[in-house]
């Protein structure tokens, strides 16, 4: 299955609390529509501003795993993404099917799963 996110949305009227994790995060707070350039889009902010939160819920919007990986390389050392990915709504578009979400925070789970799986 071909997918991609081209924009997000926050469902603002489904949070049940905007002063909880992870409404509370400044990212959040200010996010209304976000709207992806075809070629690249750069995530930038202070540190815990919910950036990582964010991309983690995308991710997981568009069917990868929000730990590092792809639709089909999905494994769970420990499930720590917040539920943010329930309350956005992604517009989605044709996507490679050799996609492939890293972050430097999950490498070391993702090197792991390949070292485990025993894959060269």
């Amino acid at each position: 299955m071909d997918r991609t996110c081209f924009d997000v949305r926050l469902l603002r009227e489904k949070i049940p609390d905007q002063d909880r994790y992870p409404f509370s995060l400044p990212v959040v707070r200010h996010l209304s529509e976000l709207t992806f350039h075809p070629k690249v889009t750069f995530f930038v902010g202070e540190n815990g501003s919910g950036k990582s939160t964010l991309i983690e819920a995308l991710a997981a919007g568009c069917d990868l795993n929000p730990e590092g990986g792809s639709a089909n390389f999905n494994f769970a050392s420990r499930p720590s993404h917040s539920q943010l990915v329930d309350f956005l709504r992604l517009g989605k578009g044709l996507l490679p099917p050799d996609t492939f979400f890293l972050r430097a925070e999950s490498f070391y789970n993702v090197a792991t799963e390949v070292e485990r799986l025993n894959v060269p």
